[in-house]
C-alpha cells in the first residue's frame, strides 16, 4: 500500500453524502473509493479534480466505518495534516478491500471523512489482513469521536484463540460493543495505574490478556 499525495481537490459533497449509508448512531462517515478506469454507468461513478488532473473513482465505497473493529491513531508526519489512523477492519471489511486490492492493482484508493477527501493511497498490492492506514487529514476532534465507537488496537483482545483471523475480529454489533468496553477497561486500568505511579502510590498494572490484537510490525511515523 503505497501513499500519494495530493494538493489540489474540489469536491461537491452533497449529492456524495446523500447516496451513502451514514451511520445514524455515530455522526462519523468514513468511506474508501478505488479509482476505475473502467466502463461504468455514470451515477456510478465521481469525477475528481486532483492535482491537475480529473481522476475517476466509484461512488459506492469498498468500505466503510461500519466495517471498523478497531484503531490506532498517530500524528501525521507533517504536522500541518493533523492526525492519521491505522485501521482494522472486519472480517466483511477486510475482504472487501483485499478484493478491491486484487482488483484494482495500481489505482488509487481515496479515503473520505464526512464527505471530504483526507488521503489517497495507491494499491500496489493484495491487502490480506484487513489493516489500512489513512496517513493524515484527520482532525482531533475527528480522533476523538472515533474514541467513542472504537477501541484503540493497543487494547484490543480477539474474540476467540483460534489462529483463523476470522475467528479473532469482533464483526457483529455485539462484539464490537463488547471489544470496545473490555479495550476501554483495561485501558482505564492503565492509565490509573500510571497515575498511582506518578503519586508514589505505585500498584500492578493487570495483565494483558494473551492474544492482544498486535499492530504487526506497523511504526508510527517519525519512531523508525
Amino acid at each position: 500500500m503505497q501513499r500519494l499525495s495530493f494538493t489540489t481537490l474540489l469536491l461537491a459533497c452533497s449529492a456524495l453524502l446523500t447516496s451513502c449509508d451514514v451511520l445514524r448512531e455515530n455522526k462519523l462517515l468514513i468511506t474508501s473509493h478505488v479509482q476505475t478506469d473502467q466502463i461504468e454507468h455514470p451515477s456510478e461513478l465521481m469525477r475528481l479534480p486532483i492535482g491537475g488532473q480529473t481522476m475517476t473513482f466509484r461512488k459506492v465505497p469498498e468500505f466503510s466505518q461500519r466495517s471498523i473493529s478497531g484503531f490506532e491513531p498517530f500524528p501525521a508526519e507533517d504536522i500541518n495534516e493533523g492526525y492519521g489512523v491505522l485501521l482494522q477492519l472486519d472480517t466483511k471489511g477486510r475482504n472487501s478491500l483485499e478484493l478491491a486490492s486484487r482488483n484494482y492493482h495500481g489505482m488509487a484508493m481515496l479515503t473520505m471523512v464526512n464527505g471530504i477527501p483526507v488521503d489517497m493511497i495507491e494499491l500496489d498490492q493484495p491487502i490480506l489482513d484487513g489493516k489500512f492506514t489513512i496517513w493524515k487529514g484527520l482532525t482531533k476532534k475527528t480522533i476523538d469521536e472515533m474514541d467513542k465507537f472504537y477501541p484503540r488496537l493497543k487494547y484490543m483482545t480477539p474474540k476467540s484463540t483460534s489462529r483463523w483471523m476470522d475467528d479473532m475480529l469482533p464483526s457483529t454489533s455485539k462484539e464490537k460493543l463488547n471489544s470496545r468496553r473490555d479495550a476501554k477497561a483495561i485501558e482505564a486500568a492503565e492509565k490509573a495505574a500510571e497515575r498511582d505511579k506518578a503519586l508514589g502510590k505505585p500498584r500492578p498494572v493487570p495483565p494483558k490478556p494473551e492474544g492482544m490484537i498486535p499492530l504487526e510490525g506497523f511504526k508510527i511515523p517519525g519512531t523508525e
